[in-house]
């Protein structure tokens, strides 16, 4: 009786409450599913971005096929995050997200537009901060080094012990580095290694210092670096890397005979190769890894003899190399290295161009041949000049900038490059071509050897004693540049330069393509004599009203930075000339993946 009556009170309360109960559980189900929903979305946009970086806050190497791949999907997961849940907790985070994706897919500039106005957008979320990093990153990945360094600065002032502070101060050391700021670069890679000295990324650290060290001139310091770096490595060919670098660091430092006792200290644990069988096939034989040390080893031995001028051992060396690595690689960088001796050391160019056209017979698909392809055309443009005839100066002239500008440039060796400025100047005293040469003289003692006392002797020769000629005009712009004043009673205007004139351009100040409103004080006299001091930070090339063409140097040791390296200008260009001459140090593109250049611009 009791149960009857208990079963039919509470059927009579469930009966009633069953519709509301019902719409509420609804209610939470539907919630709850939507809740899912979104964040399954937001997780798969983290999932293929932490699969692209491999767990990384964002990737430091190229990209591949699949790293673009997932990058796409997790941009893609993002936005649609954003779009179906603009107001949730998670949108700030697959906004940032699909922004990082966006460095990933290497368009950085619409990393940039869309994270300039987070702080805007989102001003209530805990990655403001993290943003500026990523607006930081997307600026650098941009080539805008100084917006780098600015967004970089900001990130690190508001939050300095954030995880991302570490990466932070290497992305800012690099951005110094491409800005060509190494003393910069050193401080910041050292408050790095010193305010993190337990992180992931000292490793990298401490390479970004040594090179910071090594191009602001402090070998020393960045030798020790690299051989700390060496130690710490893990496999024999990275030992090996931080080893050679080591021997750059002796050889940019001329410590020439430190660097041949690691270079044969190093070889002694190497097995030498034998002598090819030309008599097998090119199959039977394989190289090995110790083989190839061995041989790059050997490279650099030579490398040590040309610099310090032992043609014979030098050229032996790479014949050695040469006979144990026939029609590969490292034969056909041997060949190059022995015609480069003949070039640079005998002074024998014939000899060398008959040893560079055997480049290509060793690889064809070796970088080092088209590079010998290119000096043979440097030479045989030589050869064509030294052919004209007695009564051609012009041709003459040419022929003696054109050899001074092979030592300078593609050489490296500034005194050869005196003397034959020096010849010219000599040749034809009281000529333009004589202030031509004197200016040139005068770039390279300025430049090169940072003697700017005889420097500037030799430009106030020239204005003094060669009026009416566009040398004349070119010292007088090189001496204000460098803060001093030249009368303009010593200055005439040759007839070249008047005839060119517009007189309409001579009461409009010049505009420069780096400054707005016009680069040149108005009132100047806008042909004879530009308002240096509004110019600095102007590049050279605009100021002088020219862009230099890439000179094809000696195919770099490393791979290139993602900034191209800044032109020179060349001193033909600063002497009147015509800038047919090129000046810049780019590397040539190789068409497949080479070895390692195994000396960087020497022979």
């Amino acid at each position: 009786m009791i149960r009857r009556a208990a079963r039919g009170r509470w059927s009579f309360v469930g009966a009633h409450a069953r519709p509301a109960l019902l719409l509420a559980l609804l209610a939470l189900l539907a919630l709850l599913a939507g809740s899912c929903a979104y964040y399954n979305t937001y997780y798969m946009a983290r999932k293929y971005y932490d699969r692209a970086t491999q767990g990384e806050p964002y990737a430091t190497e190229d990209i591949s096929s699949t790293d673009l791949v997932n990058y796409n999907k997790a941009a893609d997961y993002s936005k649609k995050v954003i779009a179906n849940y603009p107001k949730d907790k998670w949108a700030d985070d697959a906004y940032l997200l699909w922004a990082r994706a966006l460095i990933g897919k290497e368009d950085p500039e619409q990393t940039i537009k869309m994270l300039r106005d987070f702080d805007t957008r989102y001003p209530k979320s805990p990655l403001r901060d993290e943003a500026v990093f990523y607006l930081g990153l997307g600026a650098k990945r941009a080539h805008k080094y100084e917006d780098a360094l600015v967004a970089l600065d900001e990130f690190l002032k508001r939050a300095p012990k954030h995880r991302l502070a570490p990466y932070a101060l290497l992305e800012r050391t690099d951005a110094l580095m491409s800005l060509r700021r190494p003393g910069e670069a050193v401080a910041t890679a050292t408050q790095m290694l010193e305010r993190f000295p337990r992180s992931k990324l000292r490793g990298r650290g401490l390479a970004a210092r040594a090179e910071a060290l090594l191009a602001d001139g402090k070998h020393e310091q960045a030798r020790a670096d690299y051989h700390a770096l060496g130690q710490r490595s893990r496999t024999d060919d990275e030992r090996f890397e931080f080893l050679l670098k080591e021997a750059d660091c002796l050889e940019k430092g001329r410590s020439y005979a430190a660097e041949m006792g690691l270079l044969r200290d190093a070889m002694s644990h190497e097995l030498e190769p034998a002598a090819a069988d030309t008599g097998r096939a090119a199959s039977n034989w394989v190289p090995q890894p110790t083989n190839e040390r061995y041989a790059q080893l050997l490279l650099r031995i030579g490398s040590v003899h040309a610099l310090e001028g032992r043609q014979a051992d030098a050229l032996a060396a790479y014949r050695r190399v040469l006979a144990s690595f026939p029609h590969l690689p490292l034969g056909a960088e041997a060949q190059f290295r022995i015609a480069y001796v003949y070039e640079t050391l005998a002074d024998d160019f014939e000899k060398a161009r008959t040893e560079y056209g055997k480049v290509r017979d060793q690889s064809s698909a070796s970088p080092f041949a088209v590079q010998a392809s290119q000096r043979l055309v440097n030479l045989d443009r030589l050869t064509q000049y030294r052919g004209a005839g007695v009564d051609s100066v012009g041709k003459k002239v040419e022929t003696g900038l054109l050899l001074a500008e092979l030592y300078l440039f593609q050489l490296d060796k500034p005194e050869r490059a005196l003397e034959e400025y020096r010849k010219i100047a000599a040749s034809y005293p009281g000529t333009p071509h004589a202030a031509k040469a004197m200016n040139a003289e005068a770039w390279v003692l300025r430049n090169k050897l940072k003697n700017s006392t005889a420097a500037d002797s030799l430009l106030w020769a020239v204005v003094r004693g060669y009026p009416g000629t566009e040398p004349q005009v070119q010292a007088r712009d090189y001496l204000e540049f460098a803060g001093q004043v030249v009368p303009a009673e010593l200055i005439k205007l040759p007839e070249s330069m008047l005839a060119r004139a517009d007189s309409a351009s001579l009461s409009a100040p010049l505009v420069s393509p780096d400054r707005p409103g016009g680069a040149f004080a108005t009132g100047a006299d806008t042909v004879l004599r530009p308002d240096f001091s509004r110019l600095r930070g102007v590049p050279l090339q605009a100021r002088l009203g020219w862009n230099p063409p890439p000179r094809l140097l000696v195919p770099p040791r490393t791979p290139p930075l993602d900034d191209p390296p800044r032109p020179e200008i060349s001193p033909r260009a600063t002497a009147g000339g015509v800038p047919d001459s090129t000046v810049r140090r780019a590397p040539l593109a190789a068409p497949r993946p080479a070895p390692r250049d195994t000396v960087r611009g020497h022979p």
